[in-house]
């Protein structure tokens, strides 16, 4: 299967291709490097969004190391977040599948991070309709991946573990944000 074909198959298809990809047992060294290398690839075409958008990069005042760290961590947090949430309420995933199909979720985000971007210079007005059908098709994945990863019956169960691990990793980032000292700038509400 070429790339395009498996993005095709994955827009189409994101629970058959979990259910191919939770099959699939690659080492944890492999993993965590591919984890390494979407977060990469995601804050180098964050960048290049930004120096084609230079209001946009005046509201993002962090490094590329900096962004490096939070995408990394928020990666690792969803992993983490969507694996024990899942286990809690009865999933039978594994956490090595859990990482594969993050990761894969992620790498799909980023094939529409770059079709924003192309959007973004080609025709500005279509970026803003190619951002909400990406989030749509995203959501739509995660519920989906989910579902497959943890064996449930229901979207509702994979709903409940989504959000209890937004939840979790809303509290997990602002902490890692406090420690590494990015604070919220502007005006009072």
């Amino acid at each position: 299967m070429t790339p395009g074909q498996f993005i095709a198959t994955s827009l189409r298809d994101p629970a058959g291709v979990a259910r191919r990809l939770t099959a699939v047992a690659l080492p944890s060294g492999i993993l965590w490097q591919m984890a390494a290398l979407v977060t990469i690839l995601s804050v180098l075409v964050l960048e290049l969004g930004l120096l084609l958008s230079p209001t946009e990069a005046s509201m993002v005042a962090a490094s590329p190391f900096t962004l490096c760290v939070i995408l990394g961590s928020s990666l690792v947090m969803m992993v983490a977040a969507i694996f024990w949430t899942g286990r809690m309420i009865g999933g039978q995933g594994r956490f090595a599948a859990a990482i594969l199909l993050i990761v894969w979720w992620q790498g799909m985000a980023l094939v529409i991070q770059v079709v924003q971007t192309v959007a973004l210079l080609l025709f500005p007005p279509l970026a803003g309709i190619v951002t909400l059908a990406g989030l749509a098709w995203l959501v739509f994945a995660l519920l989906h991946l989910v579902n497959v990863l943890h064996g449930f019956d229901s979207l509702l169960k994979s709903l409940g573990t989504v959000v209890i691990g937004v939840l979790g990793i809303s509290f997990g980032l602002a902490l890692l944000l406090a420690l590494i000292g990015v604070t919220l700038q502007g005006g009072t509400l």
